[in-house]
Formats: structure tokens, sequence, C-alpha cells
């Protein structure tokens, strides 16, 4: 009896001590790395961040008349140094005649802050405004896009191996047509953000007449000499041309004189 009682409480005890062990397994907590924890978060950080980020600049300038042109040649040349291009120009003179010169250039994106502090060198700007426009998140979405897309159309093409019939074959063509169309339109937005973010863009209108009113002396001063200087080039235009024709009709009518009077 007494080792009945013994082999009864052994086995009660063994029973206990399994369903702990059984109880601690099941509640424990799962362990997760902090190598873990960090890739997750640099990850969100990297989505987060502007990779692609597009600067377009608005600006005006006004120079005195006499420094008009020299402004705009010193302008081309910066452009040509930092190795930019001139996509747009407009010439125009408003009824005062001052003249407007508006043109639209492209620059290096990594130069572009460099470019507008030399800018300034050449003359002051009367107002500025610099635009940061972050497209990172179209990017990513054209990308993801793009993935899905070039799937399906691996797809769609083991499909069309695998059809029995022409009328299988075509179905699938059609819809590969439609894809490969949507891939080529999602490439292109793709080159055209690429390129706006490796070019930033500066609209640039330079105005004649810096200082200048139209109730000051100066002004008209300026405008006289201006017109007087036009008066003398088509004053020296027409001289040119004229001088010679004037010479010709005198020396013939010179030579017509003196035959009628040998005759008479």
């Amino acid at each position: 009896m007494k080792k009945s009682l013994i082999l009864l409480t052994i086995l009660l005890v063994t029973c206990g001590g399994s369903q702990e062990n059984i109880s601690d397994v099941a509640y424990q907590e799962p362990f997760i790395s902090d190598s873990i924890q960090e890739m997750s978060t640099s990850r969100s950080m990297e989505l987060s961040t502007g990779d692609y980020i597009i600067k377009t600049a608005y600006g005006t300038m006004e120079v005195s008349s006499s420094n008009f042109q020299n402004t705009i040649n010193e302008f081309e040349t910066l452009i040509l140094n930092y190795e930019g291009s001139i996509s747009n120009t407009y010439l125009s003179t408003n009824y005062q005649g001052l003249q407007s010169y508006t043109l639209t250039v492209n620059i290096p994106a990594e130069q572009f802050d460099k470019f507008i502090s030399d800018l300034e060198d050449i003359s002051e700007f009367k107002n500025i405004s610099i635009n940061a426009n972050d497209v990172t998140t179209y990017v990513l979405n054209i990308d993801s896009r793009l993935k899905a897309l070039i799937n399906e159309k691996q797809e769609l093409e083991k499909i069309k191996s695998d059809a029995l019939n022409t009328s299988e074959k075509l179905e699938v063509q059609s819809q590969l047509r439609y894809i490969n169309q949507e891939i080529e339109i999602l490439k292109d937005q793709k080159e055209f953000y690429e390129t706006s973010v490796n070019y930033s863009t500066l609209s640039l209108e330079i105005r004649e007449g810096a200082g200048i009113s139209l109730f000051s002396w100066n002004y008209y001063v300026e405008r006289a000499l201006n017109w007087l200087e036009s008066l003398i080039g088509y004053l020296v235009s027409i001289s040119i041309v004229g001088i010679p024709i004037v010479i010709f009709i005198y020396s013939v009518r010179k030579f017509s004189n003196k035959r009628n009077n040998i005759k008479t």
C-alpha cells in the first residue's frame, strides 16, 4: 500500500512539472533581433527620402540701357561655362522704347545653386523665387507599376506559347499589345522625371532701363541719343548708295550739256 502511494505521488509530481514546461513553451515571447528592426527603419527612411527633386526658378533683373546687351552677353557666357543650354528666348520692346529679354535655361542640377550665385554677381536680381518639387513618390509608383506589368507580360507570353489554337493566341496578343503600350508610356514618364531631376530650370527676364523714370531728364537724353545714333546710321547707309548715284547723274548731265554746246 505504501509503495502504491509513493508511486502515485511521484507520478503526480512528474505530470505537474511537464505541464509547467509546456505552459512555458506555449507562452514564450517571440524574439526580434535588433538587425531586423534596424532594417525595417532604414527601409521606411529610404522611401521618405527625396531622391527625385525637380528645381525651378523664376527671376527678373533690371539693368541700364547702356549695360543691357553686355548683361545678356555675360549671362549667355555663364550658361556655356556651366555646360547649360538655352531652350527659349523672347525679345520685346514696350511703349517707352525699353527692351525686355526673356529666356529659359537648363543647368545641371548639382551646380544650379552656384550658378544662381554667379549670376547675381553679374547683376542683382530684382526678385527671385526657387521651387523644389519632390517627385520621389511618383517615380516609386512608376517603378512598381512597371514591375507588375513586366511580370504580367511574361505570364502572357508563356500563355501564348502554350495556346492550342489561333483564336487564343490572337486574344493573348491583343492583351500583350496593350501592356507594351502601357510599359512604353511609363518608361517615357520616368525618363521625363529623370531628365527634369538632372537639369534645373531658370526662367529669367532682363529688363532695360533700371532707375529711369518717364519724368527724368536722363530718360529723354538717353532716348534722344539712341534715336540720333539710329538716324546717323541710316544717313551713312543712304550716303553709301546715294553719293555714287548723284555723281553718276551729275556726270551724265554734264556730258549731255557739253554735247549740246558742241552741236550749237
